[in-house]
């Protein structure tokens, strides 16, 4: 089974955008007892489709990973689910301070071990965005 996810509390659909992007916030796959959650790349945008925190590195990477965990929430899951993470800096000279604020925000999840990652230079679909995350989650399924 395969099904759409949604976090509307802090991001709507792209579909809903102004000007309409053709993807989903990331699907899920059930396979038996176990779910797998593949979220399509999130960044700083608030529940309007809106950029927010122009220039500001940490303040993007803050709403960037709320929004991750809003969609993991949305299924069930946490960061102690993530199996990887794809990340795209605009500029890898930001690479340190956005790690030191990955390391922290990993730490303060009580993480014992942190996801496999990906961290390249991209040129992102927006010209203020800074940081861009996609990620992978594997969880077992509760039943009710």
């Amino acid at each position: 089974m395969k099904k759409s996810m949604h976090a509307p509390q802090v991001l709507n659909e792209p579909v809903k955008y102004v000007k309409p992007v053709s993807f989903s916030r990331g699907m899920r796959v059930d396979l038996g007892e176990w779910g797998i959650l593949f979220i399509s790349g999130t960044a700083s945008v608030d529940k309007h489709g809106k950029t927010v925190y122009r220039g500001d590195l940490l303040a993007q990477s803050k709403r960037t990973f709320k929004n991750l965990t809003a969609l993991l929430k949305s299924e069930g899951a946490s960061w102690h689910n993530v199996v990887k993470t794809t990340c795209f800096l605009k500029d890898m000279l930001n690479y340190d301070a956005f790690n030191e604020f990955r390391n922290r925000f990993y730490k303060d999840q009580g993480l014992k071990m942190f996801p496999a990652s990906t961290c390249v230079e991209a040129c992102l679909c927006r010209a203020d965005l800074l940081v861009e995350v996609e990620l992978i989650a594997i969880f077992k399924i509760k039943r009710k």
